[in-house]
Order: C-alpha cells, then structure tokens, then sequence
C-alpha cells in the first residue's frame, strides 16, 4: 500500500498502480462503537459526499445490508435541509442505537422555528412533504423518524431518523 508524507526526505515507493485506487473496505470495529459527525454544506452536491460518508462508515463497522434505507434517509435529509437553508452549515450525525439495535441517524440545519404559528404550520408542513420518501422508507423499514426543535439554547431544526436493523436490512434485500 502506498502512502503520502509531507516530509521531502521521505519518498514514497509505488509498488502497484492499483495501490491508488479506492479499496473495498472490511470490517474494523463494531456496530457500537458507530459513532460520527460531519459538517456539509448546504449546496446541492452535498448530499452525494453526505451518502458517500455515510457508504464508508457503515462499511468500516460492517453494516453493509443497512446500506441501501441508510443512502436513501441520508440523501433525503440533506437534500430537504439544503434546499430550506441554501448556503448554510448542516451537520449529519450517525450512532449505534443500543435501543432498538441499528442506527440512529440525526440532520441539524439553521433552520429557525417561526414565531408566528401559522408561518410554523406551513414550514413544518413543507418539509414533512418534502420528506416524503424518508417517511416510506422509514415506515417499511420497521423505524421511526421525527422532527423536533434543538434545545432552548439552540436554534434551528432537528430531523432524527432510527433504522432497527432487523427492518432495515430485510428492506435492503428486499431491493435486491
């Protein structure tokens, strides 16, 4: 395997071409010990490097059949977060739900939550339609999915979703 070094008295050798390519990851630690964050901005390429992320994560813990309802939540997530705060910082979580044995995958964005009741109503309506296929996805996986606000001395908006996988992984095959 190759390897980079920023000091120029090291030179690496290549032994192989194919040492640059990507490399299909094996299992290194346990579904529990799952646990990562990423900051992603809200434009519209990011929700390919958000399921990208999410792709090499799952594989490191060897969770490779919740792969398929995991992209899916995930792409949903961002998509609807960056189109409701274009420009903006959002931050994709993802953890080991000792619960209900899966994942727990949880999207905050800037998003404030609107004094006036009525412009509330219509906000939580768009995104709850905007977040359609989650909810399908979600639903036939056996999981739950929600959106709350962060804590009071916080601003902006939380959607959570909790694959188990038991439901996740029998959907992942299901596609197959």
């Amino acid at each position: 395997m190759s390897f980079v070094s920023l000091c120029p008295m090291v030179t690496p050798v290549v032994q192989n071409p194919a040492d640059h390519l990507a490399h299909t990851l094996t299992p290194l630690r346990a579904p529990a010990q799952l646990a990562y964050s990423y900051a992603i901005p809200g434009e519209p390429h990011a929700a390919t490097v958000a399921r990208t992320s999410m792709h090499n994560a799952l594989s490191v813990h060897g969770l490779t059949d919740l792969l398929p309802p995991a992209l899916q939540a995930t792409g949903e997530l961002v998509a609807c977060a960056a189109l409701f705060e274009p420009g903006k910082m959002l931050y994709l979580s993802v953890g080991w739900d000792e619960e209900r044995p899966g994942i727990r995958i949880v999207l905050w964005d800037p998003h404030v939550h609107h004094a006036d009741p009525e412009n509330s109503a219509q906000c939580a309506t768009r995104r709850n339609k905007m977040l359609y296929l989650l909810a399908c996805v979600v639903h036939e996986c056996k999981g739950r999915w929600g959106v709350i606000r962060p804590a009071p001395a916080r601003e902006g908006t939380r959607v959570w979703v909790n694959l188990p996988r038991e439901g996740a992984a029998s959907y992942a095959a299901a596609l197959c």
